[in-house]
């Protein structure tokens, strides 16, 4: 990247500064020194930059209010993984997601500034969204290319939403952008209101996002991709809240979505890669597999701290992943639990590809490795410091890994698709979930709930995907799981340290889950006092 350019828009509770940046296979520009909105969204070259900066949220895991990498953070809250870190006292927010309550020897604070970075990353993306199609029509430029890139901002505008509905559920609802200062001040939406909204954005995206691969779409956002979204946004709202989604006076039912789901099935030109370690290779990229891929690179390269990630387009989470003391450097956060490593059956090669075991300096290629808290011997094996194919030359490496973040794969598709059709067209349901469990070599299993269940866990394990299917099955299937993943195993750091690595208690390990916050994380607490009282704290709070 040449060079980034600033934009200064208000965005309802939010002062949002706007760092369009490109990406490496989205644009390599040379803009202006100076930009303000005043000036700006003239022609299509200032608009390609500033729709590279909506995408470029998709990149952030950090605004400078501590690690948020947000694959990590919804490992860390599942029973797939615990939060981990170097100490106790390290990236304690992380570690209340662990039960979403106290734990021994930490306090669950919802003042954690890290709360805080979440909401202000999908705040700031959703600010970037409005203020792009708030000016795309000023732009000279086609028809044609006002509909396509106004419906990828429609597009990213729903993924935020998906992601700040999901983990605060009563958010503002921003539209537009707010230039009056008497309109900062929002109420939250009722969620359905937030679900419905984002169905609409979707719905209208893939009216004129193209029917092509991410590959051949320059690793921007289809119509396949924006379908697909739409299951997994359906079933999360079906699942949670027990309703369908409304369009204006269309209903967006289960058959609605059967019907999209066979689509992209049939007509997408989709397959599973035959070797299911090469999906998170290099050659992996955008590959048949690919249904909506976060492109990284290092050619925004930084050196400095980590703390300014966000200036960057690496791949945060595989720092966060990382073992410590080795020499690309880790955090040892969302370390998996012997709960998932025993979910995999005998001889299913998913295992080894997601699950690296690292118990010693010599399992970890260093002789400075440190086993961190909640050390359990398991690292993320998708997103690896020791896939060395994306190694930067000098500097913090590790905040400039170029490796793609892997969104919603086929795989996921067909397992969407057997869960629906459980019951309706059980033939198709079983043929779904074959393809799934064939290509790692697995003999077949009827589709049923608890099969469908136990593939997606192992399946896409350390994907983020694991956290909000369990919050989707219910809240007690949640906390019945998650307890569950109290499971000891025999690399379990209970005592004993090597190069001053931490000693973690027994009880450090000991999950249970507080059902009263409902799997949300808390609004935070300095928004409330902005609001004076307009927005309204989450249950099981305060």
């Amino acid at each position: 990247m040449k060079s980034i350019n600033k934009i200064f828009v208000f965005a309802g509770i939010l002062i949002v500064l706007v760092l369009p940046a490109c990406k490496k296979s989205f644009l390599d520009l040379n803009p202006p020194a100076a930009i303000v909105e005043s000036n700006f969204f003239k022609t299509q070259l200032q608009a390609d930059q500033a729709l590279a900066g909506v995408y470029h949220v998709c990149q952030w895991g950090n605004i400078n209010y501590g690690h948020t990498p947000m694959v990590g953070w919804a490992e860390a809250a599942s029973d797939d993984a615990y939060a981990g870190g170097g100490s106790p006292s390290d990236a304690v927010g992380v570690k209340g997601i662990d039960n979403f309550d106290n734990t021994p020897n930490i306090a669950f604070n919802a003042n954690d500034a890290t709360y805080t970075s979440v909401w202000s990353i999908y705040f700031q993306g959703v600010a970037r969204a409005n203020v792009f199609l708030a000016n795309i029509d000023n732009v000279n430029a086609s028809v044609d290319y006002k509909n396509k890139t106004t419906a990828e901002a429609k597009f990213l505008r729903a993924l935020f939403y998906f992601h700040l509905v999901r983990w605060f559920e009563n958010v503002p609802l921003l539209t537009k952008p707010l230039t009056n200062p008497n309109d900062y001040n929002q109420p939250q939406a009722a969620p359905q209101e937030t679900f419905n909204q984002i169905a609409k954005d979707l719905t209208e995206a893939m009216q004129y996002l193209p029917k092509t691969s991410m590959k051949a779409n320059s690793g921007h956002a289809t119509y396949w991709s924006a379908s697909a979204m739409l299951a997994r946004v359906y079933l999360f709202c079906k699942g949670y809240y027990g309703t369908d989604l409304t369009v204006g006076t269309t209903v967006i039912d289960a058959a609605k979505i059967r019907t999209n789901l066979d689509e992209i099935i049939t007509q997408g030109g989709f397959s599973l890669i035959p070797n299911y370690s090469d999906i998170w290779k290099k050659s992996g990229e955008m590959g048949s597999e690919s249904v909506w891929e976060v492109d990284h690179s290092s050619l925004a390269y930084l050196s400095g701290s980590t703390s300014n990630q966000f200036q960057a387009q690496g791949n945060y989470n595989v720092l966060y992943f990382g073992p410590r003391g080795i020499a690309t450097t880790g955090f040892s956060n969302a370390i998996p639990t012997e709960s998932l490593y025993e979910e995999f059956e005998p001889g299913d090669p998913r295992r080894e590809a997601t699950i690296k075991i690292i118990n010693s300096p010599v399992q970890a290629g260093s002789p400075t490795f440190i086993r961190g808290w909640q050390h359990t011997g398991y690292f993320n094996n998708k997103y690896s410091q020791y896939d060395l194919e994306y190694l930067t030359s000098s500097g913090l490496n590790s905040i400039n890994w170029a490796q793609n973040n892997r969104e919603l794969r086929y795989s996921d598709v067909l397992l969407m698709a057997s869960e629906l059709n459980i019951g309706v067209n059980q033939a198709k349901a079983d043929q779904y979930l074959h393809l799934v469990r064939n290509r790692v070599g697995l003999a077949d299993r009827p589709a049923t709930i608890d099969n469908i269940r136990h593939e997606r866990r192992v399946e896409l394990a350390g994907e983020g995907v694991r956290y909000f299917d369990l919050l989707r099955y219910g809240l007690a299937y949640a906390k019945q799981e998650i307890d569950a993943s109290s499971l000891v195993g025999p690399y379990y750091n209970g005592g004993g340290t090597f190069n001053a690595g931490q000693n973690t208690p027994a009880i450090n390990y000991v999950m249970n889950w507080n059902t009263a916050r409902k799997g949300h994380l808390p609004i935070p607490p300095s928004q409330v006092t902005l609001s004076n009282g307009v927005l309204k704290q989450n249950p099981g709070y305060f």
